[in-house]
């Protein structure tokens, strides 16, 4: 398997930290970070690399010193391959970037985010748990007389992003337009696209870009209970404490995070937890027997994989972290990956355990004022799905056409797919 542990003899500086090998299966770079230098300036990049949980959770929090506005480095993922025809493309027929939440700073964050939080309540989060059930078992139903499933494209993706399609206001007969839509964000944030990709990815994005803006001015003239309602409708104060409803360009930006963060993520912890059952059987009798261990479970497996392996911090002053000195204007990149793989706080950190004490003390979501939006939304879809997933699909085990492979990406991490059998139930 592509995520196997395997160490690393070369020294440091002589690791290039965007091969696409290396950000497949990254732990046994990030032990080695951890080992030898907790926060590392690479040498052929000048980005600084954080490792250890307690450096990862000091530099999250302090958002005053290390920046999120690092917009530019979302668009193209850090690599120096974005050519100017795609550029063209989103300014001549798409929208503007703009700073709302993940790349924007207090106060212009504080004021999105808290408009944003509202969608995303204990209570409406509670309240879709029927609506969550009611899709895990439709789901299953397309493809269960298969006794058979690739669970990335049949079940963990078409969850998250229903739910999210759904919450928002949009009409779930559209799937598979979110789908290539929030790939296509994916593959922006890889580090890895061709020129002739971005181009494409550019392509990908304007129609996003042209469908919700569509929709949100339908919500303008007939609005209802749901987010694209709200982003229509609803005055906010802005970061100059004016009252004004908010931009086209502005409610794309926070769509577009809604829909990545509703959904990437999510499938990817999904197919990596039923991965991890299946590999390890002995937890997968745990939790069959014990359903009350789920949450655990999920908190592992969002641990061990880590969705959003890594994040971009921009140093706004000279400063210093772990001993080491950062002059103003450093690029960093907390290894959220490895900060869960932490021997420090960790003990085996590489074993999957279902009863794991301090499970939930992983940064899979993020740390300070930008802890991931959909956090509560995520797992109430999979504490609500996996009861579900375990009771009907029986005996679960890998098909024979399995590669595991983990696409390169520098901010985000999954499998591509995942081939099952199962008995049915």
């Amino acid at each position: 398997m592509s995520d196997t542990i395997k160490p690393i003899e070369e020294e440091l500086n002589k690791i290039n930290i965007f091969d696409p090998e290396l950000m497949a299966c990254p732990h046994a770079f990030f032990k080695k970070l951890r080992d030898e230098a907790p926060v590392y300036r690479d040498p052929n990049t000048g980005i600084f690399q954080v490792s250890k949980h307690e450096l990862i959770c000091e530099a999250a929090r302090n958002a005053k010193v290390f920046s999120n506005d690092f917009g530019a480095l979302q668009r193209d993922g850090g690599s120096d391959t974005y050519p100017q025809e795609a550029a063209d493309i989103m300014e001549k027929e798409g929208y503007p970037a703009v700073n709302t939440m993940l790349t924007a700073d207090p106060p212009r964050h504080t004021k999105y985010r808290s408009l944003v939080d509202k969608a995303f309540s204990p209570k409406r989060v509670s309240d879709m748990g029927p609506a969550i059930e009611e899709k895990t078992n439709l789901i299953i139903d397309q493809f269960i007389e298969d006794g058979k499933c690739e669970v990335a494209s049949q079940l963990a993706q078409p969850l998250p992003i229903r739910v999210i399609a759904e919450a928002l206001g949009a009409s779930t007969d559209d799937y598979e337009f979110f789908r290539i839509s929030s790939e296509a964000f994916t593959d922006q944030l890889s580090g890895t696209s061709t020129p002739e990709e971005h181009i494409e990815i550019a392509k990908k994005l304007v129609k996003f870009q042209q469908y919700f803006a569509e929709r949100l001015n339908e919500k303008t003239k007939s609005p209802s209970d749901d987010i694209l309602s709200d982003l229509a409708t609803l005055e906010f104060e802005d970061e100059n404490n004016v009252l004004r409803k908010m931009e086209t360009p502005e409610q794309l930006s926070i769509i577009q995070q809604l829909l990545v963060a509703g959904n990437a993520t999510t499938a990817h912890s999904i197919t990596e937890a039923i991965k991890l059952l299946i590999e390890n059987p002995d937890q997968m009798e745990l939790v069959i027997n014990d359903h009350s261990l789920i949450p655990n479970m999920i908190e592992e497996a969002l641990r061990l994989l880590t969705p959003t392996n890594n994040m971009w911090r921009i140093a706004t002053e000279d400063t210093e972290l772990g001993g080491v000195a950062i002059p103003a204007g450093s690029a960093l990149l907390l290894r959220y990956g490895s900060g869960n793989r932490d021997e420090d706080l960790f003990e085996n950190p590489d074993k999957f355990d279902v009863t794991r004490k301090n499970a939930r003390r992983h940064v899979a979501f993020g740390q300070g004022i930008h802890v991931c939006l959909g956090m509560n939304l995520s797992r109430k879809e999979m504490y609500t799905a996996f009861p579900i997933i375990l009771d009907r699909l029986k005996n679960m085990r890998f098909s024979e056409k399995n590669d595991f492979n983990y696409s390169p990406n520098v901010l985000l991490r999954g499998l591509d797919s995942l081939n099952i059998e199962f008995d049915k139930s």
